[in-house]
Formats: structure tokens, sequence, C-alpha cells
């Protein structure tokens, strides 16, 4: 009988002790609903904000996420028919190369300054991560291709490309003031695009690569200015030789892009021959181009057009030990209006009045402009072989207004250099 209660004594306890086990939390299931491809999810905009409010899924692969800082609470993700750039509610999180499932229920899809991205991604609550290190094979493009095309946040590599001579010797961005540049790449027809680059990158204080080779990056665009970005500096791979000569920094025999923010820096000069009723001249500003400083001339008073004639012009260039120099630079024009035109000379003396002092070639059916809609276009490198020999070579940008009209004309990217 001892035994016997002594038994059950034992059985009670270890049933009193027993340790419970915890509920376990339900397991949140994100639903699939209808599946779009990126391109299908683009097409839904159509100038307006689109709420997705249903359940409807996206699966596609991380082309760069912002480990480098080059870009912030962004991650760009692409699939086989398009690429869309994520904007997410915290950095981090996604990882360059990650294939992913992204849940819309809850995100906007809209336009940034005419780049259209999926807006309010959580990625906790909209991303579901399928596989890591799914590597995304880049298109290969020409910068005239994404010139022309909607290339527009996808993965890109460009070859037989170079950085413009006046940026050699510069760094990607400031590293110091944390601000961000720009960089002019181009190829050996003379097209160019920008390298748009934050100075919170890790590569920011980096000196931009000398020679001509390949470039990996995201086809990027700000209000309507196509560009360029680097997600990883090692994917510049510049060792080969350069196709525009200026091997070496400040070899270029004339370079102004205006990133200093002065008209008559390195010793240019506004020349205003005309401007009435009302005063115009030649500026510089950065309107819609986020840092991307270029000269600009309009002669509209508001209302209509005043009658002008301005000039901008270079300093002297040295051309005396040329071989084969070649002229090249970016133009950008809306409104109608005459013509810009673009006038070569030897003997102007750098300070007259330049429709009565010196003698000046008219090159300007040599080169390719801007047809309108700010659309910055690339002139092409011209020979400039007919002024080798010559010490004191003056190239001017003539623009006027008038009874034909006042149209806006933006000039960047003026080089000179061996071709």
């Amino acid at each position: 009988m001892k035994y016997i209660v002594f038994t059950l004594l034992i059985l009670v306890a270890g049933v009193g002790c027993k340790k419970r086990v915890p509920d376990a939390p339900p397991i949140q299931e994100i639903p699939v609903g209808n599946i779009l491809t990126v391109q299908e999810l683009r097409d839904l905009f159509q100038g307006s904000p689109v709420k997705f409010t249903d359940d409807y899924s996206v699966y596609a692969t991380v082309t760069m996420d912002d480990r480098s800082g080059n870009i912030y609470r962004n991650a760009y993700i692409e699939d086989q028919s398009n690429g869309i750039v994520l904007r997410t509610n915290f950095p981090g999180g996604l990882k360059q190369g990650d294939s992913v499932r992204v849940a819309l229920k809850g995100t906007v899809l809209g336009s940034f300054n005419g780049l259209l991205q999926l807006d309010s991604v959580d990625v906790d609550k909209n991303i579901i991560k399928q596989a890591n290190n799914r590597p995304f094979t880049p298109a290969n493009v020409t910068i005239e291709d994404i010139i022309l095309n909607n290339y527009q946040s996808r993965l890109v590599r460009l070859t037989g490309v170079e950085f413009v001579g006046s940026d050699l010797g510069q760094t990607y961005a400031n590293a110091v003031t944390q601000q961000s540049q720009n960089r002019t790449l181009t190829d050996c027809d003379g097209n160019t695009i920008i390298v748009r680059t934050s100075g919170f990158a890790d590569f920011a204080g980096d000196v931009v690569a000398e020679g001509n080779g390949s470039i990996v990056c995201i086809a990027n665009e700000f209000n309507g200015v196509k560009q360029l970005l680097i997600r990883n500096i090692a994917e510049v791979n510049m060792e080969d030789t350069r196709c525009t000569g200026g091997g070496t920094p400040g070899n270029a025999y004339l370079s102004k892009d205006f990133s200093d923010q002065s008209l008559t820096s390195g010793g240019w000069q506004s020349y205003v021959v005309l401007s009435s009723p009302n005063p115009h001249n030649w500026a510089v500003q950065d309107l819609g181009s986020a840092g991307n400083y270029y000269a600009f001339v309009s002669g509209w008073n508001g209302s209509s057009a005043d009658n002008t004639n301005i000039w901008l012009i270079s300093p002297a260039v040295d051309l005396s030990t040329a071989t084969a120099p070649g002229l090249s630079f970016r133009t950008s024009k809306n409104f109608n209006g005459p013509n810009l035109q673009v006038l070569i000379s030897t003997d102007y003396d750098g300070i007259s009045d330049p429709t009565l002092q010196g003698t000046w070639n008219n090159y300007t059916s040599f080169f390719t402009y801007s047809t309108g809609s700010y659309t910055w276009t690339s002139s092409g490198v011209v020979p400039m072989t007919a002024f080798n020999g010559q010490s004191s070579v003056y190239v001017a940008f003539q623009y006027s207004s008038g009874a034909g009209g006042a149209a806006t004309w933006q000039v960047d990217d003026i080089l000179i250099d061996e071709n």
C-alpha cells in the first residue's frame, strides 16, 4: 500500500511540474494575388499615382542596393521585361542579387522628376525573398541607345567609353562636403551622357578613371536628363588607350563644363551686342538638372520676344602643337526661335564687339543640336585640323531672338581635345 501511494504521489508531482509549451505565433502569409511583370507594372502608370489596395505581386531581381551609399532608401529591381526603382520606408534590407517577390498591396506607383518608382515599400511587409546571389545580366548598350530609347532603371553595360578630358584628375563627387557631382562619359563618336555620383558614395573621393573601357551601371533619369549610376567602382574598367586623347589631366586644349557655377572662369566672356527693350545675357544655372550646371540664354521677356544678339566667347585656344583636335559640346533647347550659331575666329582680339572685329568662320552646320523639349543632345566631334598651328583660336556661341521668336538655349561640356 505504501508503495502504491508513493508511486501515485510521484506521478501527480510529475504532472504538476510539466512545462507548458507556449503557443506558436500564427504564420503571416502575404497573398500572391495577380502576378505582373515589371513592364506591366510600369504600364499601369498613366500620369497619376496608383495606390495598390488589392493583392498583386511582381517577381524580380535586385540589381542595385544602397550599400555603397550612391543611392539612399532606394533599390533597383529588374525582370526580363524591364526595370523599376523601389523607394523603401527605411534604408537597407535588400541586397544586390536577391531574387524577390514584391507584394504591391499598400505601395504607390508614381513618378519622381520623370523617374517612375514604386513608393512606400516596406521591406518587412512587401518583400518576400526567394533566393540570394542571383546575378542579373546587364544589357549591352551604347550611349546613343540610352539617349534615344527608354532604358530607365535598367542594368546596362557600355564599352568603348571614357570620361571627357575635363573630368580627368577630378573625383567622382565631393567626399569632403558630401556634395553630389556629375561627370561626363563619352564614346569615340562624341556621344555623351552624365554619370551622377552621390557625395555619400564610398567611392566619391576616388579619382575618375583616365582610360577607355567599360562600365556597368544603372540607367537613371532626372527631369528628362538621362544619367548613369555606378553601383560598384569595381565595375568601372578603363585601362585601354583613350580615343579622344587627353590621357593626362588638363591635356584638353579647351574645356568648360560650368561646374564651378561661373560663366566667365577660365577666360570666357559674354558680349551683348543687342538686347532691346529688355536686358538679357548668358548665365549659369542647373534648373532641372540637380547640380549639373550649364550656360543658358533666352530673349523672352515674359510675354514676347525681345531683339537680341548675345555672344558667349571662349578664351584664346592654343592649337599650335595640335595634331587632330576636335570640338564637341552638348545643347538643350525649348520653344521656337532662331538657331544657335557656332563661329570660330583666329584674329579676334578677345575684347571687342565680335560683330565689328575679327573674321568669324561659321561652323554651325557641322554640328548636331537639340530639337526641343529641353532634350540634351551631343553635337558630335567636329575636326578642328583647319586651325592647326594657330595659337589664338576663339570659339563663340551666338544667340539671337526677335521676330522669329525667342528660344531658350542651354550649352554644356564644351571641349576641344585630341581625337
